[in-house]
Order: C-alpha cells, then structure tokens, then sequence
C-alpha cells in the first residue's frame, strides 16, 4: 500500500475491502485518496464515528492547522470526498467478482461495506438539466443561472462526478454508465417571492421518482440562489438515503 494506514483498527470485512481497494491501481496513483479513505475506515473501525468531521479530516489527513483552519474559507475536504467518492464509484463498477463493496453514502463521511448489486444501480450517472424560467421577466435570466450554478456545485459537491453537469450533457464518457436519470426544473419569480420546482426522471420510461419545491422570500440576489440551491439539495440527499 501507498497509503499511511496508521489509522486502521483491527480486521474484518471492511478492512479486507479497504485492502484490496488501496491496493488497486486506480488508488496506487491517487495518494490523497487513499489517505483519506484509510482515516475514514479506521475511524469506523475503531468506534469512532463521531469523530469524523470535516474538521478533523482536515486537520489529521491534509495537515490544516487546527488552530486556524476554518472549513468555511478552505473546502480541501470537500473537494478530495468527491474524488474519492468519484474514484470508489469507478473501482466499484469495474469489479466483476461478487462481494461487499466500499462506499461512502451521500451526505456522509462515514464509509460501509454495500452488497454489490446495491451499489451498481447507484453508480450509474445523473444528469443535470438547465432550469427552465417559466416567468421569463426581464433581468430574472441572470438569476436563474446563477441559481443552476449554484445547483451544479452543490450536487457536484455532495455526489461527485456521478452528477453530470449540464455542460457535459448529453453523453456519459467515463465507461459503461448510461444517464439512468435526469434531474430537471423550473423557476417562477414574483416579487420578493421564488419558487424552485425539481423533479427526477427516470431516462427509461419517462416515470417521476421524485418531486420537490422550494419557496424562498427575499431580493435576487447571490444569497438567494444558493439558499434554494442548498434546500433542493438537502431534500435530494433524504430521498436517496431512503430509497
């Protein structure tokens, strides 16, 4: 192994899994990742759950200074999560032998071991569609794009490269996962009053699994498109967590 796994706690299914996923070579050229993945698996290991913040991954695998660090203002850990969730997805689906399979679910650090054909129907891509503007005022185009930016980084942040941004539509270029849904919506502007409307589509038949709104009060601006942004997003990550 690359890896510092000074972490690890004794053995068991999950460190036999994160043994031969550090060992890999996709993870054999990604050292961050596989320090990152050893810490999180060791922390469960040990019982330690509680003890895996953004925080204290910052602190103890990036080396941030625990006096200053301020996970507001350096998104280290969120940017290498989503490589590392990216990089699990891609060793996961390239695997043919039956067997647990290491994952890090959605709006969470903490990693688990997966039966095989839960995780295949999970790594298969999402597709981002433009928000459609159904008010179609003057000036409110500007905002609207801001609030899909905003959208993107958010999901992107959270599921990682299984998100596919509206920029990279319509082809999925990384292997042998077909779009198996496609998240799309809509904005309505009145004054002072926004509402966003998603939906999740299944590519297949056309079927909805999912719908959600977002009502927020306030001016266009910035703070606003993210607000709803982070709303949608927080009620995508309940809807996966209980499919």
């Amino acid at each position: 192994m690359n890896a510092r796994v000074e972490w690890l706690a004794d053995d068991g299914a999950l460190r036999h899994v994160l043994a031969q996923v550090l060992q890999s070579a996709l993870f054999a050229r990604a050292p961050r990742s596989c320090n990152l993945l050893a810490f999180l698996v060791g922390k469960k290991l040990a019982g330690k759950e509680y003890e895996i913040t953004e925080h204290a991954i910052g602190v103890a695998v990036f080396r941030r200074d625990a006096r200053d660090y301020d996970t507001a203002l350096d998104p280290i850990v969120r940017v290498q999560m989503g490589r590392l969730r990216a990089r699990l997805r891609e060793y996961n689906a390239a695997q043919t032998r039956p067997g647990p399979r290491l994952t890090i679910p959605p709006g969470s650090y903490v990693p688990a071991c997966t039966p095989a054909a839960a995780v295949s129907d999970r790594q298969r891509p999402l597709q981002l569609t433009p928000l459609r503007n159904l008010t179609g005022a003057h000036g409110t185009q500007a905002f609207v794009a801001g609030v899909d930016e905003e959208l993107g980084y958010k999901l992107f942040d959270a599921f990682g490269a299984l998100v596919q941004l509206p920029q990279q539509a319509p082809g999925w270029q990384s292997g042998n996962a077909p779009t198996r849904h496609r998240l799309e919506g809509s904005i309505r502007v009145e004054r002072q009053h926004v509402r966003l409307s998603m939906r999740l589509v299944d590519t297949r038949d056309g079927d909805i699994a999912w719908l959600a709104q977002v009502d927020c009060n306030g001016e266009m601006d910035m703070a606003l498109q993210e607000k709803l942004a982070s709303a949608i997003c927080v009620k995508f990550q309940h809807y996966l967590a209980a499919v």
